[in-house]
């Protein structure tokens, strides 16, 4: 009998074997670019090349383009609150100018009978004032015992109060105040005088100046609305009667 196993020194593997680990060896010596490579290489900068942004990336550009989304209507909105300012700016010196233009007018021809100029301001957005409102005070007290000399100073106050280009409602007021002052004053000169006529036809003289005066009166003024300010009337103390604020 033949005892297991096998008393010889060296393994002679099998003819399967053989083949199969001569196989492996021949396959794993193969080059990379051979046709019969069942696995291409893998091509570590392939992913980067296809176009593939991670995650992180799209996140951070989508930050980044609405940043830039805030930032532009910031500077839209900014550069609208400056153009407005800059246009407010604008009003409130033209109507500057223009309220100073006005009152100076009502001084310089007032001469002795007009006062000094009164004026209200109004703070613009650069900080600066600014008068959108002014007035000077006017004597329309007729003169006692001379009704010529009341003529002439009524002649010159109805001229200061017509002086504006435009005048307010309340300074075609005073003018008409001052043309019925004049009217009395020409009937009382007419009646004082023998040669002057009968005085009922100079009292119906004075009634329709009166009448044309009160008549000019109610002309609106397109500017009375525009923030100039109104008369103040005639003041209350007796020692002041006859004294008007030309707006």
């Amino acid at each position: 009998m033949t005892p297991v196993g096998s008393s010889q020194s060296t393994y002679i593997p099998s003819a399967f074997t053989t083949l199969t680990a001569r196989s492996i060896a021949v396959s794993d010596k193969v080059p990379a670019d051979d046709p019969n490579t069942r696995f291409a290489p893998v091509d570590p900068t392939s992913e980067a090349a296809g176009g593939t942004a991670s995650p992180d990336a799209s996140g951070d550009t989508e930050l980044a383009e609405a940043e830039r989304s805030k930032r532009s209507q910031l500077a839209k909105a900014e550069a609208q609150l400056l153009q407005a300012e800059q246009n407010e700016i604008r009003e409130l010196a033209a109507r500057d100018r223009e309220v100073r233009a006005h009152e100076q007018a009502h001084m310089a021809v007032g001469g002795q009978y007009a006062g000094s100029m009164s004026l209200s301001y109004e703070r613009g957005p650069d900080g600066r004032l600014y008068a959108v409102g002014g007035e000077v005070s006017i004597d329309t007290a007729p003169v006692p015992g001379d009704p010529q000399a009341t003529i002439d100073k009524m002649e010159q106050v109805r001229r200061a109060a017509l002086a504006p280009a435009e005048p307010s409602s309340q300074d075609r007021a005073v003018a008409a105040q001052a043309a019925q002052l004049i009217a009395q004053a020409r009937a009382e000169m007419a009646a004082s005088d023998p040669l002057a006529g009968n005085s009922a036809g100079a009292e119906e003289s004075a009634d329709s100046a009166s009448k044309q005066a009160s008549g000019d009166a109610t002309v609106e003024d397109d500017r009375a609305g525009a923030g100039l300010s109104v008369y103040r009337g005639v003041a209350a103390d007796p020692a002041n009667a006859g004294l008007l604020a030309l707006a």
